[in-house]
């Protein structure tokens, strides 16, 4: 398999190819798109259509926040259903099921998993609320293996349950169980290494490089850490506290430098990791994101600030913190299409605007796309269409495409 380090250098090669892909091409094999940033590039896109609302076809698959995930034509999500968690597939251009796998599950508070599935060629990994990993055959949905991770490691699921998504590389499968995450074998599902227990945080790892080796940034219940990807030891940590230990959105990479950001007015800070141990650029409290990740564009990060109940989209410069703009559109999630930002609120409307530094510019609305819950599961795009998500696991996808 082809290791996550390998696929962000090959993503540079790809970008320079975005004319020659087409929307048959365009998957969302796993949480924040196929490199883990939330962006996605495919010239078909068309935010004219996504005005439109035309819904392609819905589905229900029990309460949770797990996004789908989608390759091959097959959509991967999970859910809570009568005390059972189900993993369930659709076929995802008709959203008819072709299977479903469940198993005892309490569905636990603000009900049902929150992890996103990973497919990766012929297998599928998911994660419970409680910590239980399962790989499964991707065309039937038979399981493999399946393991009890937050036992084996001593992990607490703390208030709201495990909520990072499962991360594939090479032979590891990478999860944000215990203090500063663990590694299984991706094919047996054997613990390769493991950073201690305790309550953990709710982000998924992301991979970076740091003084020319492999790591993985992981967001702890009271941290950020930097962790070798060969062994997982902890290199160092940044303290980073904040009401009811929620680190939930995804460090993000900003060349040698990471951006964190998490809520309840805490607020963002932009840390270099090129000394002995972080070192905070700047901090400020323009971007005090609940859990929502952030996406970066030409030097500049959009992301979405403030808690359930109420948000805005801003626009910062990432060399220093500088605020260029933000705009009232309710609390949401955000993803990158081409040059595009598509942001999802929890009311269930889409607003599409030019990720652009000169102010915010709104060039396509559509709302009540899902009704009857909240769209706390971030926008996910494939096949020329865009896909949401509510609490009750109400699903739409929407044309997006010329």
């Amino acid at each position: 398999m082809i290791s996550v380090s390998v696929r962000l250098a090959l993503s540079w090669m790809f970008a320079c190819a975005v004319s020659a892909q087409s929307p048959t091409e365009t998957e969302w094999p796993r949480f924040r798109g196929p490199e883990g940033n939330s962006i996605v590039l495919d010239p078909s896109f068309h935010a004219p259509t996504v005005a439109q609302g035309r819904k392609l076809w819905t589905a229900s698959v029990g309460k949770g926040y797990s996004g789908l995930s989608i390759a091959a034509g097959k959509a991967v999500t999970l859910g809570n259903k009568d005390g059972r968690d189900q993993v369930v597939c659709l076929d995802a251009a008709s959203g008819r099921e072709l299977w479903r796998h469940d198993y005892p599950a309490e569905p636990g508070s603000y009900p049902g998993p929150r992890a996103s599935p990973w497919i990766e060629g012929n297998r599928v990994y998911a994660m419970s609320y409680w910590g239980h990993v399962y790989c499964l055959d991707v065309a039937s949905g038979r399981p493999l293996w399946s393991r009890n991770v937050a036992q084996e490691v001593g992990a607490d699921h703390g208030r709201w349950g495990f909520a990072g998504s499962p991360v594939v590389d090479g032979n590891a499968l990478i999860i944000n169980v215990g203090k500063a995450g663990c590694a299984l074998d991706e094919a047996t599902g054997r613990l390769l290494w493991k950073t201690g227990g305790g309550t953990s945080g709710y982000s998924t790892p992301v991979p970076l490089r740091h003084r020319g080796r492999p790591h993985w940034a992981i967001f702890g219940a009271k941290a950020f850490y930097l962790v070798e990807a060969a062994g997982g030891r902890i290199a160092f940590q940044h303290p980073w506290e904040t009401s009811w230990d929620v680190n939930a959105a995804d460090p993000l990479p900003v060349g040698d430098r990471v951006f964190i950001t998490s809520g309840y007015g805490k607020g963002c800070a932009l840390l270099d990791l090129a000394g002995s141990e972080p070192k905070e650029v700047w901090r400020n409290k323009a971007i005090a994101s609940h859990f929502s990740s952030v996406v970066l564009h030409k030097d500049h990060i959009y992301g979405c600030d403030g808690n359930t109940g109420k948000g805005h989209l801003v626009c910062l410069r990432a060399a220093d913190g500088q605020e260029l703009w933000r705009e009232t559109l309710g609390f949401g999630s955000v993803i990158l299409i081409n040059d595009t930002l598509v942001h999802f609120n929890e009311k269930g409307t889409i607003t599409i605007a030019p990720a652009q530094t000169e102010g915010f510019r709104s060039i396509a609305r559509v709302e009540n796309v899902v009704t009857g819950g909240k769209v706390w599961t971030a926008p996910v795009y494939a096949y020329g269409r865009l896909f949401m998500r509510n609490d009750q696991g109400d699903i739409a996808a929407i044309a997006a495409s010329r």
